[in-house]
């Protein structure tokens, strides 16, 4: 068969437009809708979610009767308000909210993303104030640096709307408070607001006078830019790339190594220990550690410390005191169960540091003495109790600690908070922790794929008090952010008053204005 000069000049001219359509397919940016769930959809995943709830959560198991009807109540209010198509972000908000229900601190909703309708500046408290910061954080306004309004309703209404999607542990604080405060068309729909491209703030100062502001929103299609971004990350960088990156680099000196011992003055010096669990395997940070210990003031920034490592208490407890109280078992630190499940083994709190009770070796006498004030267990949801006992280090020097802690301080973090609050030669600084002691069961739920956290474990001190959801308030209260002025911290440790040593009455918790540090 053959083909004339025509068809053959047709057929190239098809296939070289056939090629250049693909790459305009290509090379446009697709906008893709944000994912959505029908009613269906949303009922499928509330049942799941009930159902994971109901098997594993030590929460729910804790006080079953009242929070089944509670959870109950918030999802057919969930089913009633979605009768139609949601947005993948909004469901995400609402499960957030039902899950606040059992007041579980480790309680998570992940894998989801709206940054569409958020607020165009930074809120940041100062005593009982927020300030309004651009992007640089400097106040938008120099002159009027505070915000009392958004869109004509007080700051406080968003605060409170803010609140709902925060367990109760972590809803006074200001650090928790924010990224919820931020989500402003989500929080206008909560406060019954109309949906608009801009904001209007009142700004305020000193003298009392206040200025309005309108500020526009960021466009939804940042969001694709940052998706086109992303797939160009993988792309060879072109020598323009190369000569931003050595724009913004930074001198060596000038560099912060937030991991590694740092100098604020000729007596103190700061360490920030993010990852417990990584401590352990860390010698050179154990190091650093060894010679902060030796300065007169070593301050550890642990607000967002997780893991579960025991090696930093184990160190840190040569700041402790005394133990003179606790004759019946000087050694117990805490209790734990866990929640039953076929997928959990016996030794689902060995990563906890916790142990069988057994394994104490006590007298029948004693044992039933020291497990005296535990709650009753429910065999068919519980484990048996597990014991988790005190480093034996031997107390050592006269040097101070200071440590930072915030409600994202968890886990083995939060046992160091609890545990040296007591000590006499250590200050904890900042917000309540949220009382994280948990282990966490993760799973996703099916049509929305929302990645789902809950505490699968409860934790009691050595008295039998529940520590799960309590969380252990600050010496210092003290809202956090990153500019913090370290010479003014260690101002206010020093002129802390000092703390009694175990066995002496307690001091009352301290509130420094956050001014002071500047």
């Amino acid at each position: 068969m053959s083909f004339s000069y025509r068809s053959i000049v047709t057929l190239l001219l098809a296939i070289i437009v056939a090629s250049l359509l693909q790459l305009v397919f290509f090379a446009v940016p697709k906008n893709k809708p944000l994912p959505v769930l029908n009613a269906q959809e949303i009922r499928q995943d509330l049942y799941a979610l009930l159902s994971q709830i109901e098997q594993y959560s030590g929460f729910y198991a804790l006080t079953m009767d009242n929070t089944n009807a509670q959870l109950s109540h918030v999802a057919s209010l969930i089913v009633e308000q979605h009768q139609d198509i949601t947005p993948h972000a909004r469901f995400a908000a609402e499960i957030t909210k039902l899950l606040n229900t059992l007041k579980d601190p480790g309680a998570l909703v992940q894998n989801f993303d709206d940054k569409s309708g958020e607020l165009p500046l930074i809120l940041r408290p100062l005593n009982d104030q927020w300030l309004a910061l651009d992007k640089d954080n400097s106040p938008i306004n120099s002159h009027f640096p505070f915000i009392t309004h958004i869109d004509g309703l007080p700051i406080h209404k968003w605060v409170t709307a803010s609140q709902a999607y925060l367990p109760e542990p972590a809803r006074q604080s200001q650090e928790m408070q924010w990224p919820w405060l931020k989500r402003l068309n989500l929080l206008r729909e909560d406060l019954g607001l109309s949906i608009k491209p801009y904001v209007l703030i009142t700004l305020i100062n000193d003298d009392m006078q206040t200025q309005q502001v309108t500020l526009a929103l960021a466009p939804k299609q940042s969001q694709v830019i940052d998706a086109i971004a992303k797939e160009d990350d993988n792309r060879e960088p072109s020598v323009f790339d190369l000569i931003n990156q050595l724009s913004t680099f930074e001198r060596p000196e000038f560099q912060d190594m937030p991991h590694r011992l740092a100098k604020v003055n000729t007596t103190t010096v700061k360490l920030k220990i993010s990852d417990l669990s990584a401590f352990e395997l860390d010698k050179e940070l154990q190091q650093e550690l060894f010679k902060g210990m030796t300065h007169p003031l070593l301050i550890i920034d642990l607000r967002d410390a997780k893991g579960f490592s025991p090696k930093l208490l184990t160190m840190l407890s040569r700041y402790q005191d005394t133990d003179l109280n606790n004759t019946l078992a000087p050694n117990v630190m805490g209790f734990a169960h866990y929640r039953r499940s076929p997928k959990f083994r016996n030794d689902y709190l060995k990563p906890l540091n916790f142990m069988p009770l057994d394994t104490l070796e006590y007298s029948a006498p004693r044992l039933k003495a020291l497990t005296h004030n535990l709650p009753t267990v429910n065999d068919d949801k519980f484990s048996p109790w597990y014991v988790r006992t005190k480093p034996v280090v031997t107390p050592e020097g006269r040097n101070r600690l200071a440590l930072l802690v915030s409600p994202h301080c968890r886990q083995e973090c939060e046992w160091i908070a609890y545990r040296t609050r007591l000590w006499s030669r250590v200050n904890l600084i900042g917000e309540k922790t949220s009382g994280d002691f948990a282990r966490h069961y993760h799973f996703k739920l099916p049509n929305s794929g929302l990645d789902i956290r809950l505490s699968s474990s409860l934790t009691y001190d050595a008295q039998g008090k529940l520590l799960s959801g309590v969380g252990t308030e600050p010496d210092i209260l003290l809202p956090q952010n990153n500019d913090i002025q370290w010479q003014g911290l260690v101002s206010l440790v020093r002129s802390a008053k000092p703390k009694p040593q175990q066995g002496q009455p307690g001091l009352q918790p301290i509130k420094l204005a956050q001014s002071k540090l500047n």
